[in-house]
């Protein structure tokens, strides 16, 4: 009972969280280069939502304003946004913001091509998935 209830309770929250990471870009290998604005913006997305949704989200919705700033409260996360839209353009970095289904849709997609790679064996060892996540460098 315990663990069923303890899933119920978290259930959102645990899709959030594959939501706004699982999308986001990844690289293989090292880690190269040192722009740490330009890896947030590119590893997390947004899921655009109405701002009476923000009490279930916990502010989580803004993936990558709580990447860029951890501390500010989840209350004005809402209000840094544009802010945030602004800069992204500014530098002509990618700011990802995808609607609750459009998010699940793609989630899904990319687990599903991931899944094919890890099992792709006429890849070459250093390419292969599978290598990859046991073998990961960070």
């Amino acid at each position: 009972m315990f663990v069923l209830a303890s899933f119920a309770v978290t259930a959102l929250q645990h899709i959030q969280f594959t939501l706004n990471h699982f999308t986001g870009d990844t690289y293989l290998g090292p880690p190269t280069g040192n722009d740490w604005f330009e890896k947030q913006t590119a590893g997390t997305v947004d899921i655009s939502c109405s701002s009476w949704m923000d009490w279930f989200y916990g502010g989580l919705q803004f993936q990558l304003e709580h990447h860029l700033f951890p501390r500010l409260p989840r209350s004005q996360l809402r209000k840094i946004s544009p802010t945030v839209k602004d800069l992204c353009k500014k530098h002509n970095l990618p700011y990802k913001s995808l609607s609750f289904w459009d998010a699940n849709v793609t989630t899904i997609r990319l687990l599903r091509s991931a899944a094919r790679k890890a099992w792709d064996m006429d890849l070459p060892i250093p390419k292969n998935l599978a290598w990859e996540a046991v073998n990961t460098h960070g």
